[in-house]
This record gives structure tokens, C-alpha cells and sequence, in this order.
């Protein structure tokens, strides 16, 4: 019996050929979905890059913000009272404020609020405040930056006379985003040298005392006292009458001895007890961060 070879081997090729066909076509379908896994893997890690890049920024630009804002508060409506606000950034999400009250005392609690607008005449209370109780208060705002507070400027800071007598303001300060910077030259500078610019702060000194009572600066800043109480008057550190806390921060040994206005840069860090020495029950403190 003969067998019809070709007839046999038909069937076999083109069974190869379908396999083959199937199989080249299987290898298709994995690369494309390779190809797939690998530009969504590359897509995913642009992303997480971006991301990064934005929080970074964001990081950034946070340490070029402000964590603390003083405003000092003038005395209002021949009050005797006058003082200084702190605003400080805690964490996150909210904002401490202590407002301090120097001068003639209250018997009573006083309100106090942020308000829309300036002194001395603001607008509707935008935020309310803990009422001022022997001369000092501590209010937390949450769900709040200093960033986002200084975007809703102009604020003021009002203190009043009580509760009964709203209409009455005792104390008022606007808050303010940057404080003066001015230029100050080395004595000997550098051919070509960049003029160093430091800030300056000045703190008032009246019969009520020293307003703001409480500063804080940075290292290297300067604080202006100017005297107002019409009587002379010599700043210097504590302790009375030694003045070694801190020994330069002493106007009777400057050029500045006898003048109503006493220039002193802080180069040290710290907290710098002061006092007038010749009425040394008038006392303030410089916090040199």
C-alpha cells in the first residue's frame, strides 16, 4: 500500500506555520504590554520627581517667610497705656498672639481684637482675641498662617477700654509685613565691598516705660531707643548698677552718653534683661535670636 506523502506532511506545515504565526503574535502582545508597564513606570517616577521638586519649593519658600511679626501698640485716646503684640507661626496651622499691656493698670478686663483696616480708626473685628487681664493675653488661631494673615492686610491690633466701653480704644498697633531696612556702612569698607544691610527697631521710652516692653530680634540687628520722657535717662543691661549681664550694651560708655537716642547692635544671642539706670524701675528685655 503506498501512502500519499505529500498529502501527510500538508497538515503538519501548516500546523507549524499556525504556531508559529500564534506564537510570534503572543511575543507581539508581551512587548507591547511591556512597553506599557515600563512608559507608565517612567510616567510614575516623573510625577514622584515633580512632586518633590514642588515640596521642596514650597519648603523653600517657607524658610523665606517670617515665623514672628511684632507690632507695637500706641496708646490711644490719652489712655496711659501702651504696649507691643508678638504674632508667631506654630507649626503648620495656627498663630499665636500675646499682646502686652505697659502703663497705667485696668481694673477690668479689656477686649482685644484683630481688626480689618488701620489705626487709628479700624474697621469690624476680623478676629477675635483673649480680653487683656493684668496688662497681658495669649490667644491661639487655628486653621491659620502667618502667610494667610498677612494676605488679608490691612489689620490692626486694637485693644479696648472694656468690655461696657468698646467704643473706647485704649491701645492700637498695625500689623505690619516687613520692618524698615535701611543701610549702614563699616567704618573702613573693602574697595568694592557690599554695603551691609541690617535692620533696625526702635523702642520707645516714655513715662510708662519702655514699649515694646519685650522684643525679639535676629543677631546682628540694631535696636534704637529713643527717650521721650523729657528727663535724661542712660540704657544699659542688667543687673543694676553693675550692668554685666551684658557689659557693652551700657550707653554711659558710648559716644551715645547723654543723648535721647541710644543705637546699640546685639551680637549676641540671648535674653538681654535692661533697665534705665537712672530710674532702673523702668525695665524692658531684647530676646537676641
Amino acid at each position: 500500500m503506498r501512502i500519499n506523502t505529500k498529502q501527510g506532511i500538508a497538515p503538519i506545515v501548516a500546523i507549524i506555520i499556525a504556531l508559529l504565526v500564534l506564537g510570534g503574535g503572543g511575543y507581539g502582545i508581551k512587548k507591547v504590554a511591556d512597553n506599557k508597564k515600563e512608559k507608565k513606570a517612567k510616567q510614575e517616577q516623573m510625577e514622584q520627581e515633580e512632586k518633590q521638586k514642588e515640596e521642596k519649593a514650597r519648603e523653600d519658600a517657607a524658610m523665606l517667610e517670617p515665623t514672628t511679626l511684632q507690632v507695637t501698640l500706641g496708646e490711644q485716646n490719652k489712655s496711659g497705656q501702651n504696649g507691643q503684640a508678638v504674632i508667631t507661626q506654630l507649626g503648620t496651622s495656627t498663630v499665636k498672639v500675646i499682646v502686652t499691656i505697659a502703663g497705667k493698670p485696668s481694673s477690668v478686663a479689656q477686649p482685644a481684637h484683630i481688626h480689618l483696616g488701620s489705626c487709628p480708626t479700624p474697621g469690624a473685628v476680623k478676629y477675635p482675641l483673649t480680653n487683656v487681664g493684668k496688662g497681658a493675653s495669649q490667644t491661639e488661631i487655628p486653621n491659620m498662617t502667618l502667610e494667610q494673615l498677612l494676605s488679608e492686610l490691612p489689620l490692626a491690633i486694637n485693644v479696648h477700654k472694656s468690655a461696657a466701653e468698646l467704643k473706647t480704644y485704649v491701645a492700637c498697633g498695625d500689623i505690619v509685613k516687613e520692618e524698615k531696612m535701611t543701610e549702614t556702612k563699616n567704618d573702613a569698607p573693602k574697595t568694592g565691598a557690599v554695603a551691609e544691610m541690617k535692620k533696625e527697631t526702635k523702642v520707645n521710652y516714655t513715662a510708662a516705660g519702655f514699649a515694646p516692653k519685650t522684643l525679639i530680634i535676629k543677631k546682628g540687628e540694631m535696636v534704637i531707643f529713643e527717650n521721650k520722657t523729657g528727663k535724661s535717662a542712660s540704657v544699659a543691661s542688667d543687673e543694676h548698677p553693675t550692668h554685666l549681664l551684658y557689659p557693652e550694651f551700657d550707653q554711659y560708655k558710648t559716644d551715645q552718653r547723654g543723648k535721647d537716642e541710644f543705637r546699640f547692635t546685639f551680637e549676641k544671642v540671648g535674653t538681654w534683661n535692661y533697665h534705665d539706670h537712672l530710674n532702673p524701675t523702668m525695665t524692658g528685655t531684647v530676646i537676641v535670636e
